[in-house]
């Protein structure tokens, strides 16, 4: 059994180095008075009154030391038209973001601004100033509750404890709701820590997690009870449902997918089993000659599709994750066993899809299962289709089934994925367009070794342990 002294040891050492100094607090500070100074001059020659806050992981004090993140919201009057939201107020706030220097304009459920200042980043995100969690009109309303609640909940202990499961997030590559990751947000964290009121004890409970999982953040049972039952119809893909305090008909974790609450539970098992701080930075360096090494006898596809236009972030992780699972169905249609897919995107140019098969190629007739002996119209037409088509049978088998051997229509995964790319490249902004297929090869990897995310995404896909998984056994 660990003793706490070697977990306290750990984590003491994770919060050294993740808790942010006075002097990164004051640089924040200096940049949201710089930011809102320009919002209120522009709020004024308008002649509109509006309230400029802080929200988010610095006004909650739960951020890590090197993220320089800003959220501010400005907060409209409640009278004003959803379209006066989205047309007056965006103005204002694309017109103080011109005056502040480098900005760019990105889409949530409404349009907002994100500013740089230096290597600092802040998003303008207008919303309505509300009086109660009822009056909620947009999802940005809600924000400044959260940030009341887990202000009146969290302690400065606790906060550091958000922090340190914020940082194990993260290196799990876990972190974050959107589409791109499908994990756990800043504010679900926040409520995990709320809820267990430690680091060391969230992991204890998840260690028995089995999906669905259902966690009660509110006071009362009962209530809980009926929420439950109401969040599961609204919410029925959900694994994880964690009830939002400030609007409890809201699950917070609805983000969560299977695959991200599997790495949390299966990581919460193996650092309670042997913590390290392996579990907080990943400074494994890839070595090219393992990572070649394990390509011996594997199937590996990379299909590439560049990008037309600039787009938001969500709209092209969301696209490219669809036409990667609609491939993967082509591929499987085919008789090509798919073991293993994912997706990247640089956001700007290019997007890939990762294949690995059994086999790229398959030279063998293919097995064709047809109906049951009793099932007397099928049993026909499967009959005289195959003789038409000249297979090999049909046969009846052990089990009372026709079987059939034909000629592939497709013998290469490669040129499957190229002639009928029709048939799963279908979204919106990839429609239309030819992908390139690569073969991952030695020489493959030599060239695009380096060449930043995609080269580290694409080794880290071929290798696939993660290095924490190996305390798992040790």
């Amino acid at each position: 059994m660990v003793s706490n002294d070697k977990y306290d040891y750990i984590e003491k050492l994770v919060l050294a180095r993740i808790k942010p100094k006075e002097e990164e607090y004051s640089k924040l500070r200096k940049a949201f008075n710089f930011i809102k100074k320009h919002v209120e001059n522009v709020l004024k020659e308008n002649n509109v009154k509006a309230k400029v806050t802080l929200q988010g992981s610095f006004a909650h004090d739960t951020w890590l030391s090197g993220d320089n993140d800003l959220d501010v919201f400005v907060l409209f009057p409640p009278d004003w038209s959803i379209e006066d939201l989205r047309d007056k107020g965006f103005n204002i706030l694309l017109e103080a973001a011109k005056r502040i220097g480098k900005y760019e304009i990105r889409y949530s459920q409404h349009p907002y601004v994100r500013v740089y200042i230096g290597d600092i980043r802040a998003d303008l995100v207008p919303g309505y100033e509300v009086v109660s969690n009822k009056d909620i009109r947009t999802a940005v309303d809600r924000t400044p509750f959260h940030t009341q609640y887990v202000n009146s909940k969290l302690d400065d202990k606790m906060r550091d404890q958000v922090r340190i499961l914020k940082k194990f997030l993260k290196n799990l590559g876990i972190y974050g709701a959107e589409i791109k990751t499908k994990g756990f947000s800043g504010y679900v964290a926040e409520l995990l820590i709320i809820k267990y009121g430690s680091f060391r004890n969230l992991l204890r409970e998840a260690t028995n997690w089995k999906h669905p999982v259902y966690i009660n953040t509110l006071d009362n049972e009962e209530e809980f009870k009926k929420i439950k039952r109401l969040l599961k119809q609204k919410y029925p893909e959900s694994v994880l449902y964690i009830p939002d305090p400030v609007d409890p008909y809201r699950n917070a974790a609805a983000s969560v997918s299977l695959r991200s609450l599997a790495i949390f539970v299966v990581a919460s098992r193996c650092y309670l089993r042997k913590p390290d701080l392996v579990f907080f930075f990943d400074e494994q360096t890839l070595n090219q000659e393992i990572v070649v090494e394990s390509l011996d006898n594997r199937c590996l596809l990379l299909v590439e599709l560049p990008l037309k236009e600039k787009l938001p972030p969500d709209i092209i992780w969301g696209e490219i994750q669809r036409v990667g699972d609609r491939g993967a169905k082509v591929l499987i249609n085919n008789d090509f066993n798919v073991i293993y897919w994912d997706v990247w995107t640089d956001e700007k140019e290019k997007s890939y899809i990762l294949y690995e098969l059994d086999y790229c190629e398959k030279k063998n007739p293919r097995l064709y299962k047809g109906p049951e002996y009793w099932a007397k119209d099928r049993v026909l037409r499967f009959i005289a289709k195959h003789i038409e088509h000249n297979a090999i049978g049909p046969w009846i088998n052990m089990h009372g089934q026709l079987v059939s051997l034909k000629k592939r229509k497709y013998e290469s995964a490669q040129n499957l994925l190229i002639e009928r790319s029709w048939e799963y490249i279908v979204t919106p902004h990839f429609k239309g367009l030819t992908p390139k297929i690569h073969v991952v090869t030695r020489d493959f990897l030599e060239k695009i070794w380096g060449q930043g995310g995609i080269s580290k995404w694409l080794m880290k896909s071929i290798l696939r342990r993660p290095k924490w998984m190996e305390k798992c056994i040790e």
